[in-house]
């Protein structure tokens, strides 16, 4: 017999005793699933207080998921823990009566969420505990938990059964509180600098905003096809036409992308806008923004250990310009240099290049390949090509390139901003040109928004905007090489069971 087909049948014996056990709970007129609790006292809690409970003796109330379990004749331990931590729990017959001990031991298993009351007590060996004088169960467990020796390996199972991860592997809860610190501390510099917090549809007519392949759906309804939003820039630039200086989101996103160790499908980022400001004024905007975040998180320090290699976020950042450094790396001129040239070194270089790329995609592969690759420190790329940037305003003097800055750490792009097009003729021509290369069979090119550009013909002050990637910034900080580390619940192929 196959291994897998054992285990499988092991789970189902299992799952069978478990199910045995829940009738005999119901038979004895016990609720295996009330909808209750008296829990008064989380764990960190009780070990916190230990001492002063000690010396009181104080009936506390705490429950939890029982980790381990260890069955003697008239007595047990059992570790269960919560949010806050774990902790003994001793229960003697004696203590609860001998009827109440028989059940707990005939229908307990590890897994099973029950609440304990009693007091503090400490064992010959000091070990803090809960000696309990009555128990309830709050929800009987039907699946038994991977072995917690062994833990939970798989990656595929782990990302599957995020719920079995975040039992057994304790560090991936602080993957999710460092998230969720991010996020807080972002809002609360965003916040403190004026910024209004607002919401954009994700569904959406025009998928703009972003130079990337949409999820299309259906509106039944309306019988029209709408698009996932792949960005909210076009909105909540309409917000700046309707009076707001100030305003952010953050912003679940959705591009219809491949899947790697940087790129999910769906993602989190936030995007701001700043009214009568420009890309030079956010560059220093967002040092102090980084420098803030990363002693927050990191006990003071700018100076974070991201595998081999120690990152320093103390500002300022060099600030390379595109053009420049490009044709450095790849040691031509590339204003001399032509289509078909940037597509041969292209070739050479590896890239699978596509017949439907531009020259703003070329230069874009480029880049990302001799220039992005080798960048470690916190670094601004700054004045892209106006091909790859077609919502951004151009360089006065250099009308093919864009007032735009990208954040590079660790080779991976963590911010991206720009001064704003505000022209909208201007960028009437460029949304033309982007369905041109759309009809051309670049899937990524950007949608033609005509009621955003009518928007613009209203009027919008000059504008700096914004966006950095949640995922990717978590990565970084939390010294982590999969986005599907940092996301709950990342996308995944469905799994076929037959």
């Amino acid at each position: 017999m196959a291994k897998n087909q054992e285990k499988s049948l092991d789970i189902n014996d299992e799952y069978q005793q478990r199910l045995a056990k829940l009738a005999r709970l119901k038979k004895q007129a016990i609720d295996p699933y009330p909808a209750r609790s008296k829990k008064d006292t989380s764990v960190a809690d009780f070990l916190n207080n230990f001492k002063k409970l000690l010396s009181s003796q104080q009936k506390i109330t705490s429950a939890g998921r029982i980790v381990s379990l260890r069955l003697q004749g008239g007595s047990c331990f059992l570790n269960f823990e919560d949010y806050s931590g774990r902790v003994q729990v001793f229960i003697r017959k004696e203590n609860i009566g001998e009827g109440e001990y028989q059940s707990f031991k005939d229908n307990v298993d590890t897994g099973d969420f029950v609440e304990f009351s009693g007091q503090a007590f400490e064992t010959k060996t000091k070990e803090p505990t809960i000696l309990v004088d009555g128990f309830k169960f709050l929800a009987k467990t039907l699946l038994p938990l991977p072995d917690q020796y062994y833990g939970l390996k798989d990656p595929d199972l782990r990302f599957r059964k995020r719920y079995l991860d975040l039992i057994l592997n304790p560090k991936v809860k602080e993957t999710f509180k460092l998230r969720s610190e991010v996020i807080k501390l972002t809002r609360q510099y965003f916040d403190k600098n004026g910024f209004m917090e607002v919401d954009t549809p994700v569904l959406q007519s025009v998928a703009g905003g972003a130079t990337a392949q949409p999820f299309v759906t259906h509106h039944n309804a309306l019988d029209i096809d709408m698009y996932l939003r792949v960005a909210p820039e076009l909105y909540l630039k309409r917000l700046i036409v309707g009076g707001y200086d100030k305003v952010y989101e953050i912003a679940r996103c959705f591009r219809n992308e491949g899947i790697d160790h940087q790129h999910n499908p769906e993602f989190t980022q936030i995007e701001a806008y700043w009214a009568y400001k420009d890309y030079t004024f956010l560059m220093d905007w967002m040092e102090k923004y980084f420098e803030f975040l990363v002693t927050s998180v990191n006990n003071g320090s700018t100076k974070i250990k991201n595998s081999a290699d120690v990152i320093d976020f103390k500002a300022p950042y060099p600030r390379l310009d595109f053009k420049d450094t490009l044709e450095k790396a790849l040691k031509i001129d590339l204003d001399k240099t032509n289509d078909q040239e940037l597509a041969k070194i292209a070739k050479n270089a590896k890239l699978e290049v596509d017949k439907s790329w531009g020259r703003g995609k070329l230069l874009d592969e480029l880049y990302k390949k001799f220039v992005r690759s080798k960048l470690i420190q916190p670094t601004f790329i700054v004045n892209h090509p106006l091909e790859v940037s077609p919502l951004a305003k151009k360089i006065v003097d250099r009308p093919n390139y864009v007032e735009r800055f990208q954040l590079v750490v660790k080779t991976a792009e963590i911010c991206n901003a720009f001064s704003e097009l505000n022209d909208p003729l201007d960028q009437e021509k460029r949304f033309d040109e982007q369905r041109k290369l759309r009809e051309a069979g670049d899937q990524e090119a950007q949608g033609a928004d005509s009621d955003f550009v009518e928007a613009l013909k209203h009027g919008m002050p000059p504008t700096v905007g914004l966006g950095v990637g949640i995922d990717r910034l978590v990565m970084l900080l939390g010294d982590i090489e999969n986005i599907k580390e940092v996301i709950l619940f990342p996308t995944m192929r469905p799994k076929n069971d037959d």
